[in-house]
């Protein structure tokens, strides 16, 4: 793998200390961290003993793994013990939470992190209310906090939504509730109580984790200590979407005395603020004195044309980013009008440009899950089944031949661990489903299994046989899953329903057709694309994306912007996108500039 040596990489490469590397899109980020694993392991040996050695951490297993995969493509081998990759999660709760949170606790018995719908379901319970009916509620005494018009604090702000803060206060994800909705103290109180539940349960979320972790190295500095005897090279990857404990953690390493600590990302890609990230830390660090700001400007991966559509959204005083040693294809950017009807010809029409200049890696992207799953056919106009095990069937299916296969086969063993043990609790199947994530043997039953699923050409009627059967075996089922059709509904003759084909309903789609993959935003952060096309929604409200959103400002851009900045940032040499019809030609040409191609509502 061919790596050139510049000034910006060489200054990161041979800059030791406390480093903040602001690295824009498409700047070999990763490629750059792996190279200087490699570097410091072999020049400065003297930091390392049998036992001690460097940490890697990202902030997504998706980031972690793409670290792993391009060290072993760069240099052929994987990273060793003592040193190790990790998520920033996992690094917190294995070498922090976990082995010293009796030093907390007299009355110790291990913690366990779990998602937080299994917080969710932990705290649930049943009772009768007065007509003598079951009804489901949340555990004493969770139940009696109540908002200024007496209602359930539990029903408007649920347990698993409730985040401790680096102070101890509590807060609704991140933000504190309104003074006109509840009193301060009595959500406190609340925040407190599920705190207090949940340790008692010996079942924390990772954000508890983190602020147990942050308790205990400011209660025992040999903690810290012992860390940085462990680890006394760290390297954070995506770092501009750390949570100010987060940062706190390793602010406190760094105070006892961590020589050598690197903040690697870029804050205009920080898409996590929903669990609480915070890149104006990062922006801080990075023009703070104390550590050593340095950038990769250099963009590898998008045309000029492309770079200069997303740097838009930059703040003006910041450096601008160059194409380097980019193959211009020199297309066009073009923005599409969108109406409720003519999104099947939008991309058919995409389809055909990246045909004619021969784009083989091509992605839809979206905002939500919404718009996506009405493209790949997870929301489809008939539900003739009761259960709802064939639609997760057949949207295990789309996934899987739109090459999303790792998703396909997660979701499948889902619902594999829902079908075989349909007596456990909520909480069991979550476990049993962590702990067989980690089994091949049983992952490529999962594979096999997906292979298996008969062809959506059938009837449903002999589809929904077929499956029924294959499920049984391959899973081995006591009895066949329940697949039960309905006997009747409005507009259809159910007869004449189960001789048409699944794919006259749940794969007509153009996506479908051409193969194109479509998803999030969040999905395609970090990754690379000969082309993509980006679907605005048709308005701001709620965590809609708009056209109108993408605007330049003084102030450092809002999460909605940096969504379009990532977006933006992805394909190599074809962008387009897709607006609303209300969207004026000036409005677009005054964005975007004249040298844009508007493609009208009628192709």
């Amino acid at each position: 793998m061919d790596y050139e040596i510049t000034l910006e990489r060489k200054k990161y490469l041979e800059t030791l200390g406390h480093i903040v590397l602001n690295a824009c899109p498409g700047s070999g980020k990763t490629t750059s961290i792996v190279k200087k694993l490699k570097i410091v392991q072999e020049s400065s040996s003297e930091l390392f003993s049998k036992y001690s050695g460097i940490a890697c951490i990202s902030f997504t297993n998706a980031a972690k793994d793409e670290l792993i995969e391009k060290y072993f493509d760069l240099h052929g081998e994987h990273l060793k013990f003592p040193h190790i990759f990790s998520t920033i999660d996992s690094f917190i709760s294995k070498f922090i939470t976990l082995p010293f949170s009796y030093l907390l606790n007299s009355d110790f018995v291990r913690l366990k992190i779990v998602e937080d719908e299994i917080i969710a379901s932990a705290l649930k319970t049943v009772y009768s209310d007065r007509n003598g009916n079951l009804q489901e509620g949340v555990v004493y005494p969770l139940n009696t906090f109540k908002d200024k018009d007496s209602r359930s604090l539990y029903r408007i702000y649920p347990p698993q939504d409730i985040w401790i803060e680096k102070d101890g206060s509590f807060t609704h994800k991140g933000k504190r509730p309104s003074s006109l909705i509840v009193d301060n103290e009595v959500f406190q109180k609340y925040g407190k109580e599920i705190f207090n539940k949940k340790i008692q349960k010996r079942l924390i979320t990772s954000l508890d984790s983190s602020y147990i972790a942050y308790a205990l190295l400011n209660s025992y500095k040999r903690i810290g200590e012992y860390l940085n005897s462990r680890f006394p090279y760290i390297i954070i990857d995506e770092a501009q979407d750390n949570s100010e404990i987060q940062h706190a953690i390793f602010d406190k390493l760094k105070e006892y005395g961590l020589q050598n600590i690197e903040l690697v990302g870029d804050p205009y890609q920080s898409l996590y603020e929903w669990r609480n990230a915070k890149p104006n830390l990062f922006n801080s660090k990075y023009n703070n004195p104390q550590w050593k700001g340095l950038p990769l400007s250099e963009n590898r991966r998008s045309n000029q044309r492309i770079i200069d559509c997303f740097s838009i959204l930059r703040h003006q005083k910041d450096s601008t980013i160059a194409a380097k040693d980019v193959k211009d294809s020199n297309i066009p950017i073009i923005v599409y009008k969108y109406n409720q009807n003519n999104k099947e010809d939008i991309i058919l029409d995409y389809h055909s440009r990246c045909e004619a200049y021969s784009l083989k890696s091509n992605h839809i992207v979206v905002r939500g899950n919404t718009l996506k799953n009405r493209m790949i056919g997870a929301t489809v106009p008939i539900e003739p089944w009761h259960s709802i095990v064939p639609y997760a069937v057949l949207r295990i299916i789309n996934l899987f031949n739109l090459q999303d296969i790792k998703k396909s086969i997660n979701e499948l063993r889902k619902l594999s661990i829902w079908l075989s043990h349909p007596d456990k609790s909520h909480v069991e199947k979550k476990e049993l489903e962590e702990q067989v994530s980690f089994d091949n043997t049983y992952n490529s039953k999962l594979y096999n299994l997906i292979k298996s699923f008969p062809s959506t050409s059938l009837s449903f009627k002999d589809w929904t046989k077929e499956t029924q059967a294959i499920l049984k075996f391959h899973l081995d089922l006591k009895v066949e899953p329940d697949f039960d059709i309905k006997k009747r509904m409005t507009g259809f003759k159910m007869i004449e329903l189960l001789s048409m084909s699944i794919d006259t309903y749940y794969n007509s789609n153009v996506v479908g057709k051409f193969k194109i993959p479509i998803t999030t935003i969040h999905q395609v952060k970090g990754k690379s694309f000969d082309s993509i096309l980006y679907f605005f929604a048709e308005n701001s409200t709620g965590q809609n994306v708009s056209f109108r959103d993408f605007v330049s400002s003084q102030a450092f851009p809002t999460e909605k912007q940096r969504m379009i900045y990532v977006a933006c940032s992805r394909p190599r040499q074809f962008l387009a996108l897709a607006v609303p019809n209300n969207i004026t030609d000036k409005e677009i040409l005054d964005k975007l500039g004249k040298d844009i191609n508007i493609i009208p509502i009628k192709l």
